[in-house]
Parts: C-alpha cells; sequence; structure tokens
C-alpha cells in the first residue's frame, strides 16, 4: 500500500523472530528498491542481501556501497497483476 511503509515497519518490528509462520522480512526493500541500514554497526542490511540472494534475487552495489535491488525485474505490484480487483 503507498504510503504505508511505516505501518509496515511497525508490524515487523512488533512480530518478533518466533513468529510462525515466519514473516518474509527481507522481501520489504524502499520504493525505489534499496535495501536500507537499520544503523550504525548492524549487520541487517547485508543480512536482508543475503536472504534476498538465497531466493533467487540479484542484488546489485552501488558506487555509494548502497545495496539495491531492480523493482522491474524482482518488484511485485499487484495493481498491475489485476487493474479490476472487483472483477476477480
Amino acid at each position: 500500500m503507498p504510503n504505508y511503509s511505516r505501518h509496515v515497519g511497525r508490524a515487523l518490528n512488533l512480530s518478533g523472530p518466533g513468529v510462525d509462520p515466519p514473516l518474509p522480512w527481507h522481501r520489504v526493500v524502499s520504493s525505489t528498491g534499496l535495501i536500507l541500514s537499520r544503523g550504525p554497526g548492524t549487520t541487517g542490511a547485508e543480512r536482508q542481501r543475503q536472504a534476498l540472494e538465497d531466493e533467487g534475487v540479484e542484488v546489485t552495489v552501488g558506487r555509494a556501497g548502497e545495496l539495491k535491488v531492480d523493482l522491474k525485474t524482482y518488484g511485485w505490484f499487484p495493481d498491475r497483476l489485476n487493474p479490476n480487483p472487483a472483477q476477480g
């Protein structure tokens, strides 16, 4: 849902690591495909990169060292899959 990124982040934060079934937290990237840092000295972005690559998603490294996923290739856009959800 556009403009609901904070809701997603909060839901993932509250779910905790033991939720069953596990949530695919590693599939959440920014709207530009960037894998965002979890703060200085953390390994979250690298763990996310590894989890995505384990699923076959290519993660590139930009000039400034930023990690990025090509959303044209790997993005999920449900409104483009079914533009008239009421019609099923």
